[in-house]
């Protein structure tokens, strides 16, 4: 249950809400329409949330045909199934994990007597202690063995065929639909056929040398290799060709595969979880938890004021927690607005979940993202400790704001270097927001301190003017309104402009504001409040 969950009232935001996925998913599923396998790499936090799930989900079922290959059972479950289908199959299973009984032996395994066969009985002497013959086990069929409860199987199971027909069945000819086959990666445990020498413990898994066929994603490359080889052999065109969705963490697959299929004929597209989700998916996903706050419908509402604080408060949670919106709903239900309140509601909200370690992070010697993360990169990102924000890099804050403690105190190791990242990145939020509002003010406010002149405009410009437009030089009035806000208020020191007493309150607060978000400081709480107090009152005088 996510925070905004966990709060009455609130409703979350549906994953495919959110603009950034809605376009990976057209991706994805705009290049399977066009005949092309997809690998969505998506990282461990996406999988341990259910999210990779809900994509998976929505990128299959996109597709009018289509071929779900379930989870392959728990070992415990194999061994009840087995059971369940033949009783004398697992006899050797101990249910008290007692040594299991050799019902089967190979005959491989049985002594050579040469015995000359005179129709006589002959007592060699062996006791079987009570326990039943050994009988030569079954011989299997010559060919490939297959995993009864491997990958190829579940898919032929799917399609109502032999392992060895599921790739055969998808590329035959006069089957008119071709479906996508979906795999979640993650699930597969690739326990393969057991390993010469190994022996079955009482769960159903195998022992020995290794309990399954080799690393973990063999099964889901071999079954790339096997339908493009299969594909290709029966000269399907990309509009008849079947195709596989695979979702999945770098750790399911074989390190190199996500760049051969890349690299590959151009019959697979690799989709990466970098950079799709950006600054507007954060804003929706945290909207309802800002929305849901105390009635303040009463006297003193102020909506305007009420507005602008909201926004500084919500681009300040977008702004610190980035695409990591299970941290951005805890922050927007932690966090009240006020900034001497912020590094301790960060703080209990990055303890209370996972957090990447500050040594999963490499350092990050370029500023901008590409399409991709790195060689370099790829195992950070897996664990959520570098992201791709709006085409850049950044490393989460998890890596280097200490997590606070139970009582609400920054723990061990908190110092300037932490500080000074949080303040960058509440003033960026600040400025994202309050810079229009004041270039807007200064608007105004040159408009209505024409009317106050106490010299000629073309004096007050050529006096008070750092760099005046070369391109207003003919209308000096017109020069005037493109003032800053510094010149404005040197005017008015000067006498040049009798400003109002409120204009020349709002005046003031104007170049502070600016002055502070110019140095990438912080606007903090009484000087904000005043700040949007005053912008109120002046839209209510403009009207």
């Amino acid at each position: 249950m996510t925070h905004a969950e966990a709060r009455p009232g609130v409703t979350a935001v549906r994953p495919d809400d959110l603009p950034g996925v809605r376009a990976q998913l057209r991706g994805v599923t705009a290049d399977l329409a066009a005949g092309r396998n997809c690998l969505w790499l998506v990282t461990d936090a996406m999988v341990e949330s259910g999210l990779a799930d809900e994509l998976y989900r929505g990128a299959l079922f996109g597709s009018p045909v289509r071929v779900d290959v379930p989870p392959p059972a728990s070992a415990r479950a194999r061994a009840e199934d087995s059971f369940a289908d033949d009783p004398s199959a697992d006899a050797s299973f101990a249910e008290d994990g007692e040594e299991p009984a050799e019902w089967w032996a190979d005959t491989d395994e049985l002594p050579y007597l040469d015995l000359p066969d005179d129709g006589f009985d002959l007592d060699l002497g062996w006791s079987l202690d009570g326990r039943p013959p050994r009988v030569p086990a079954p011989r299997q069929p010559a060919g490939p063995r297959h995993d009864p409860h491997g990958l190829l199987a579940r898919l032929g199971k799917e399609l109502s065929v032999d392992a060895d027909e599921a790739v055969a069945t998808l590329v035959a000819p006069g089957r008119d639909r071709r479906p996508v086959v979906g795999i979640r990666a993650w699930a597969e445990d690739d326990s393969g056929t057991r390993p010469s020498g190994s022996t079955r413990t009482s769960a159903g898994t195998a022992t020995g040398a290794r309990a399954g066929t080799g690393p973990r994603g063999v099964a889901v490359e071999r079954l790339f290799r096997l339908l493009a080889a299969a594909v290709k052999a029966a000269g399907l065109t990309p509009g008849e060709r079947p195709r596989l969705l695979v979702v999945a963490r770098l750790r399911d697959l074989p390190e190199s595969l996500p760049d051969e299929l890349r690299n590959g004929l151009g019959d697979t597209v690799v989709h990466w979880w970098w950079g799709a989700l950006g600054r507007l998916d954060t804003a929706i996903a945290v909207a309802p938890i800002l929305d849901h706050g105390p009635d303040t419908s009463g006297r003193d509402r102020d909506p305007l004021r009420d507005r602008i604080r909201r926004a500084v408060r919500s681009e300040t949670v977008v702004e610190i927690c980035g695409p990591d919106l299970e941290l951005a709903r805890r922050l927007a239900g932690e966090w009240d607005g006020a900034q001497h309140t912020l590094g301790a509601a960060l703080g209990r909200c990055l303890a209370a979940g996972p957090r990447p370690a500050p040594a999963d992070c490499p350092p990050l010697r370029r500023v901008g993202a590409l399409l991709r993360p790195g060689a370099e990169l790829r195992q950070a990102w897996a664990r959520g400790a570098v992201v791709s924000w709006e085409g850049r890099l950044r490393p989460h804050v998890g890596v280097w704001h200490p997590a606070a403690g139970t009582d609400g105190s920054e723990g061990d190791g908190a110092g300037a270097d932490a500080g000074a990242r949080l303040t960058a990145l509440v003033s960026q939020a600040q400025q994202r927001v309050l810079t229009p509002w004041i270039e807007e003010a200064r608007q105004h406010l040159a408009v209505r301190a024409l009317g106050h002149l106490n010299r000629p405009a073309a004096v007050v410009v050529a006096d008070h003017a750092d760099r005046p437009p070369a391109h207003l030089g003919g209308s000096p009035e017109r020069t005037f309104l493109e003032l800053q806000v510094g010149e404005l208020l040197r005017a008015h020191i000067g006498g040049a402009v009798a400003l109002p007493q409120s204009d020349a309150r709002l005046l003031r607060l104007l170049v502070m504001a600016r002055n502070v978000l110019s140095h990438r400081s912080v606007l903090y709480d009484r000087t904000l409040d005043d700040l949007c107090a005053e912008l109120s009152q002046a839209d209510l005088r403009a009207r």
